[in-house]
């Protein structure tokens, strides 16, 4: 599906449904790119779509979404009583809570009606004008806490009324959620479960992540079969693989943006074959959006599967630091400069024109799938 078509889907979308979907981001592993993946996939999200207002949730524990949206470590210190924890003032409704147990037993409390997401998110671009201006916030980061499990009725019960408001909205909404790469998921890791309908997962192009994933998709899959969730996998991200060079490529019907080395692209193949064969496993019926025991794998891999290169430091750095998303440097590039210079507290970076660039067509690449899928999978 081409981008103008995705972009027109899109809209008629946006006209048709206050909530017009929701994507967690999750792997049972840390530093697959979740966060660089959320991040800047809601920001070109907001941009190219700017009479949407998009949600984002940051459910780890760190909060380091919720850092780089407000500028970076550096700019975020200071603002912690304002933005880090506004989930907690989200759910308790009644203020800054010191424990978890206060605003789940708050929350329970309340009906539906009285609950307003959109209060309690906070408008990233006051804070971070690299930021586009209908993007919002809501943070459960860097709050020291010791969380206790919640039952899934709870989990249900809370999910539900954080959904409704937003299908009550009179605005258009799109919701991201990051969320931690626990080996045991968290109660806010199931919660971006129960809210989200489909998972992006991105993972390193690597056996060994593939094995500890597998034990995540049985997890995700026993929770769709109890109806606790009704999450599908969207699709998996094979991220960081090294590129040999910059041209574009297709092997066995997946289009590459870059072509990978020989042994990543034996990786590859491995590792698709095993996504594969679990998508065709009956017992996991339905936990992928684009499979089942009738797809061909070629054809579930084409629906389900992405490559992403590994981004270059002195852009991927800067973005982090500084809380720039790579769109914003693209529209600092089309001011007329040839280079960026970036500085940040204790470093300085230097990036050319073509090496942001390259950086910025990856992910929007990655974007036009995400959203060409997401309007097929309505």
């Amino acid at each position: 599906r081409s981008s103008s078509s995705s972009a027109s889907a899109t809209a008629t979308l946006a006209a048709a449904m206050p909530l017009q979907s929701a994507h967690v981001f999750c792997s049972h592993i840390g530093h697959t790119g979740k966060t660089t993946l959320c991040f800047n996939m809601s920001c070109l999200y907001a941009k190219r779509h700017p009479d949407v207002r998009v949600l984002v949730m940051d459910l780890a524990e760190e909060g380091d979404l919720t850092k780089r949206l407000l500028g970076g470590v550096d700019a975020a210190r200071g603002k912690d009583d304002e933005v880090f924890g506004s989930i907690f003032r989200l759910l308790s409704e009644a203020g800054r809570q010191s424990a978890p147990s206060s605003w789940v037993s708050s929350l329970l409390r309340s009906s539906s009606s009285e609950l307003d997401i959109a209060s309690h998110a906070i408008r990233v671009s006051e804070h971070n004008p690299n930021v586009p201006e209908n993007l919002y916030l809501v943070s459960s980061g860097a709050w020291p806490r010791n969380e206790d499990p919640l039952p899934e009725d709870k989990r249900r019960e809370i999910a539900k009324k954080i959904r409704e408001s937003l299908e009550r909205a009179s605005e258009s909404w799109k919701l991201f959620c990051d969320t931690d790469g626990d080996r045991r998921p968290s109660p806010f890791t199931m919660l971006g479960y129960s809210l989200c309908s489909l998972a992006v997962v991105p993972l390193h192009l690597s056996k060994a992540d593939l094995d500890r994933t597998e034990t995540m998709l049985g997890l995700m899959n026993e929770m769709r079969k109890s109806g606790e969730i009704s999450t599908q996998v969207l699709l998996i991200v094979w991220n960081m693989v090294t590129s040999q060079n910059n041209a574009a490529m297709e092997h066995k019907g997946l289009r590459l943006a870059f072509t990978p080395a020989k042994v990543s692209l034996d990786i590859l193949d491995a590792c698709n074959t095993r996504i594969a064969g679990i998508a065709k496993d009956e017992d996991f019926a339905g936990l992928f959006v684009s499979g089942g025991a009738e797809t061909p794998d070629d054809e579930f891999i084409q629906g389900s599967i992405a490559v992403m290169r590994r981004l270059a430091d002195n852009v991927l750095k800067p973005a982090e630091e500084l809380g720039m998303p790579f769109v914003q440097m693209i529209d600092k590039l089309e001011s007329g400069h040839k280079q960026l210079t970036f500085e940040t507290k204790d470093v300085k970076y230097s990036a050319g024109g073509d090496v942001i660039r390259g950086v910025d067509e990856a992910v929007r690449a990655l974007s036009e799938k995400f959203e060409a899928l997401t309007v097929g999978a309505r």
